[in-house]
């Protein structure tokens, strides 16, 4: 979920006690400073999609090319999703040229893995069995949504080295040089799309796919050049710590839980658009969730940045209770924004002005906008509860958390299109994306507050991030 589910820390195993204490205390300005800029990368990471379906709008079969470009980017983002995590890795393991190439060495190893199931799913008849048959789609959305498979196969082989430089700009502590990254790659995938889309013969969904390739090479590469630089005037942070092999056992030990829960959230589009093949109108349902879910994603993805805020920042008690108090005003303050945005008139100049909707497509979505506000509550208690159980090192609630969520999309979800396929899509993927979340927000945020009182209980000295906590 790049600078989302993926995000990285600074918090490092090795960091001593001794080095935490030397730490300033935490105040609200130091949490802003530290906040702000992952909160501009999440925003135009996320807005990226709407952006591409403003422009797919604008087509003459606009719901065919939104649902094609829905599913086909929905399933590229599940098959990266293992590859999220490995900006964390960097950050934590990453402490010098030997530790970097070895991680390097296996992020591309997993790149190319799953570079070539891309090629497999978009040029055989493998692609035929995934879309047709178990997602659902009609043959035009298919073949389509095999197109952007083919277009975005190198993303896989870009995510690890975007991931290693982003590491080393973590441990460096100088995150906006992401939020840079990200800047130019939202700009050229609004030139690219505006550009070409019904000027260059390629269909629209392709020419989207094509504009996110393109946008991930020139971030990659802005950020690769800036960690270059860092280290090699070796800026601080980037090499601190003994600079030793990292073999596959730690390395999966480290990433592996990540991935469960990466995968899992990554598995929510395309595990939807299963259900909403199964609809009377797939096209329609598909469409209206390849409309809403990159929406959704957006008006809550600043809740995403409380995860690595908390994870990096929290040392103690004390430090707790402000990154608390901070995450409160945050989650209400996007609450009341969301809500203006869905709740009043503004809804239907954005959805007729600036997507370009027909009026009975436009209604079609509206019932699932007014659902939307709730989502960035259970995204923010989330985040910071996930945050805490990292710092701690307590992280296997999380996957299964994420698997349980992942229950709670299927089985109703199939369930009650058994029970009437005439539902509106859009409104039902909305309302399990939302169940699902409060199921996965109460067992994390469950574990959290039992931990919660344990160090509450402990000694008030500061606990070094990683070392696994009272």
């Amino acid at each position: 979920m790049g600078v989302g589910a993926g995000h990285g820390t600074t918090g490092t195993p090795g960091t001593t006690a001794a080095a935490a204490a030397a730490q300033p205390p935490l105040g609200h300005r130091q949490i802003f400073a530290f906040y702000w800029p992952l909160v501009l990368t999440s925003q135009m990471m996320t807005v990226a999609h709407p952006i591409i379906n403003a422009g797919l709008g604008r087509s003459d079969d606009a719901i065919v090319q939104l649902a094609a470009y829905g599913v086909g980017f929905g399933l590229a983002v599940f098959l990266n999703s293992p590859l999220f995590p490995f900006q964390q890795v960097v950050a934590a393991m990453g402490t010098g040229p030997r530790a970097r190439r070895d991680l390097i060495t296996k992020g591309l190893s997993l790149g190319l893995v799953i570079s070539g199931l891309d090629l497999l799913l978009a040029l055989t008849p493998a692609g035929d069995l995934v879309f047709g048959r178990l997602i659902g789609s009609t043959p035009a959305v298919a073949e389509l949504a095999r197109g952007i498979l083919l277009v975005q196969a190198p993303i896989p082989l870009l995510l690890p080295l975007r991931a290693l430089a982003w590491g080393m700009v973590l441990r460096h502590r100088d995150t906006r040089i992401i939020s840079q990254a990200t800047g130019l790659r939202l700009i050229l995938v609004g030139a690219i799309v505006f550009g070409l889309i019904g000027r260059s013969g390629w269909p629209p969904a392709i020419v989207g796919g094509a504009a996110m390739t393109a946008a991930v090479l020139l971030e990659t590469v802005y950020s690769g050049w800036r960690a270059w630089r860092l280290a090699r005037r070796g800026a601080a942070g980037i090499d601190a710590g003994r600079d030793e092999p990292v073999s596959w056992r730690p390395f999966l030990a480290f990433i592996g839980p990540l991935m469960v829960s990466t995968v899992t959230w990554s598995a929510m589009r395309p595990l939807l658009n299963a259900v909403m093949g199964r609809t009377a109108d797939p096209d329609l349902a598909q469409g209206g969730l390849g409309f809403v879910f990159p929406l959704l994603v957006l008006m809550a993805s600043p809740l995403w940045a409380l995860q690595n805020t908390t994870l990096v920042l929290l040392r103690d008690r004390h430090d707790l209770r402000k990154l608390l108090r901070f995450a409160t005003a945050v989650i209400a303050l996007f609450v009341v924004l969301v809500g203006a945005w869905v709740w009043t008139p503004l809804r239907h100049v954005l959805l007729r002005d600036v997507f370009s909707l027909p009026a009975d497509k436009a209604a079609y979505v509206t019932t699932a906008l007014l659902l939307i506000p709730y989502h960035p509550l259970t995204m923010g208690l989330r985040s910071i509860s996930q945050g805490f159980l990292m710092n701690r090192r307590r992280t296997g609630v999380i996957a299964a958390a994420s698997l349980l969520k992942a229950l709670v999309l299927v089985v109703p979800g199939f369930a009650l299109v058994a029970w009437n396929p005439t539902l509106n899509g859009a409104l039902l993927a909305t309302a399990l994306i939302l169940a699902g979340d409060t199921v996965e927000t109460a067992v994390v945020g469950s574990r959290a507050r039992r931990l919660h009182r344990e160090l509450m209980a402990a000694a008030d000295g500061p606990v070094a991030p990683g070392t696994g906590g009272p």
